[in-house]
């Protein structure tokens, strides 16, 4: 087996880290849970280019454009977020830390004030209230970076007009030039401000977009396949159609509900039309890289589960919430799915997880002792699955062939501790799904978003399936195994004796929050349906 091949067709020559050439460029520790959702729906509603082709205005590019693209050699997706200085500063500046606040920022923060003030009619006369109250207001949707610079900080996606640029100051830069003048830091954008360093927005997202062009670049008949493994409708087997309905679900994101919202934020951010024209025109398009192409079948399944999201009736806020989850666990999903194939080892039944590894998810309460000591050591299985994985043969060469300056066990400290397993467990710790958040005995947990974020994705709107069947698609799409047969299973993956003291012996504890949640029905003693209570959005 070789090294994984590159989506799209890039020269990876280059990248020697062992995590980057194996899950692609790239899952980073650093990245925050609001910020894979923030990059990924950053490209989704950005103008893109592929490679010098025409501008690209839609969601996702044609499935030809997407065919023609996964032949062509050394073609890189492009897109261009706005970047939006007024806007973070207004919102932003009273709450960054203080150190970070240079006196141009300060001066300006006041200059945009006085703009708004003197175009403002208060019927009570008190505009510097209405001030405060919209500077409240957009200050509410601060997403990451509380503890960043002002224009470091991440919005949390409600609207697409919130969507920006990472836009960093340049403060030893500035210190050194004394700058005195906003008109100085905009004149000469780039040498006070870099909006390509990806600190932050730092390519999560990108490769998640990209996982979605990747599978709808694959062959029909191999999706077709693996499909109907799945169970999967005809409809959701189709790409074509998938496609379709995901560009209209991802559409509908934008502004559907928040045309007001959106106007203000314009206008806030236009108040000085200067610094917003210099500074767009100074910036530079962003680039995408690779994911590996064989991760197409993990990609099909977050297509189908996002576009269940999208066509199920939500509340705009919270199918964000569920696609930030949703976001953070394809991540994880990624690593353990690429990490089976590299790293060998236990090989899961046909009929259990469609991606070969396990998840032991344990009740969030109080476990017995087995359930805890199952969950413990299959997360440590999780982990050596991921750095046996890193030191593939293959991945050892290449690492081997960097300069001779970087010394190959630098870069497996790096692949370990920000894109290997060290990754897995901070992400799932953000997520709640790992616990304790320190000390030792971590395990997987069920928690009440997640349960409610698999009831949504596992099932289409309106749809009912057995709790039996519900289990079954747990462990196939994301190798969650809570009870009966899959937790017997993924026990014996994990190493240990298949042992009946593990299973829940007062009843299912996964039933118990399903019933809670309002998404489980009782028939009988023996049958109990669950129920995605959320229809599908006309």
């Amino acid at each position: 087996m070789s090294l994984p091949l590159p989506f799209p067709r890039l020269d990876v020559s280059d990248d020697y880290n062992p995590a980057i050439r194996l899950f692609g460029k790239r899952f980073i520790k650093e990245q925050t849970v609001v910020e894979y959702l923030a990059e990924f729906l950053a490209v989704v509603f950005s103008d893109k280019w592929i490679g010098n082709g025409e501008v690209i205005k839609s969601p996702l590019p044609s499935l030809e454009e997407l065919k023609r693209w996964s032949v062509s050699a050394k073609t890189k997706l492009q897109y261009k977020p706005p970047i939006k200085l007024n806007l973070k500063l207004f919102a932003f500046l009273s709450i960054s830390r203080v150190d970070s606040r240079h006196d141009v920022h300060k001066k300006h923060y006041e200059d945009l004030c006085r703009k708004l003030k003197s175009n403002l009619k208060a019927s009570n006369g008190n505009a510097q209230e209405v001030i405060d109250w919209i500077e409240e207001l957009l200050r509410g949707f601060q997403g990451a970076g509380f503890n960043r610079a002002w224009c470091a900080q991440t919005f949390y996606p409600v609207s697409a007009s919130l969507l920006t640029q990472e836009t960093i100051w340049n403060e030893t830069v500035a210190r050194k030039e004394s700058i005195r003048s906003w008109d100085d830091s905009i004149t000469r954008f780039k040498k006070y401000y870099s909006v390509t360093r990806r600190d932050f927005l730092a390519r999560g997202g990108e490769v998640l977009y990209l996982q979605l062009c990747n599978v709808f670049a694959t062959e029909q008949a191999e999706v077709t396949k693996f499909a109907e493994s799945m169970g999967f409708s005809t409809d959701e087997a189709d790409l074509k159609k998938l496609h379709g309905s995901l560009q209209e679900g991802l559409q509908k994101l934008s502004g559907q509900y928040t045309g007001p919202f959106d106007r203000l934020v314009d206008y806030i951010e236009l108040l000085d039309k200067k610094t917003h024209e210099l500074t767009n025109m100074e910036a530079e398009c962003l680039t995408c890289e690779w994911c590996p192409e064989e991760s197409w079948r993990e990609a099909y399944l977050f297509a189908v589960e996002i576009n269940r999201l999208l066509t199920a009736v939500l509340e705009p806020v919270e199918r964000l919430e569920l696609m930030m989850t949703g976001c953070a666990l394809q991540v994880l999903r990624s690593l353990c799915a690429q990490s089976v194939r590299y790293a060998g080892g236990s090989a899961v039944a046909a009929n259990g997880s469609a991606l070969g590894y396990a998840w032991i998810f344990s009740p969030p309460g109080l476990p017995s002792r087995q359930q805890r000591l199952a969950s413990q050591r299959n997360l440590q299985v999780i982990q050596g699955l991921i750095q046996k994985a890193l030191r593939y043969d293959e991945l050892v060469k290449n690492a081997a062939g960097a300069e001779p300056r970087i010394k190959v066990d630098k870069l497996y400290r790096e692949a370990d501790n920000k894109y290997g397993h060290k990754l897995f467990l901070s992400l799932g710790k953000k997520l709640g799904i790992i616990v304790p958040q320190r000390g030792r005995g971590a395990r997987l947990i069920m928690t009440d978003n997640i349960l409610r974020y698999m009831v949504l994705v596992l099932l289409k709107p309106g749809e009912r399936c057995t709790y039996e069947e519900f289990l079954q698609r747990l462990y196939r799409h994301y190798g969650i195994a809570i009870e009966g047969e899959e937790l017997t299973e993924a026990v014996i993956w994990s190493g240990l004796p298949a042992n009946s003291s593990i299973q829940p012996l007062k009843g299912s504890w996964l039933a118990r929050m399903l019933r809670a949640g309002g998404f489980l029905t009782e028939l009988s003693d023996a049958c109990s349906i669950v129920h995605n209570t959320f229809g599908k959005n006309k």
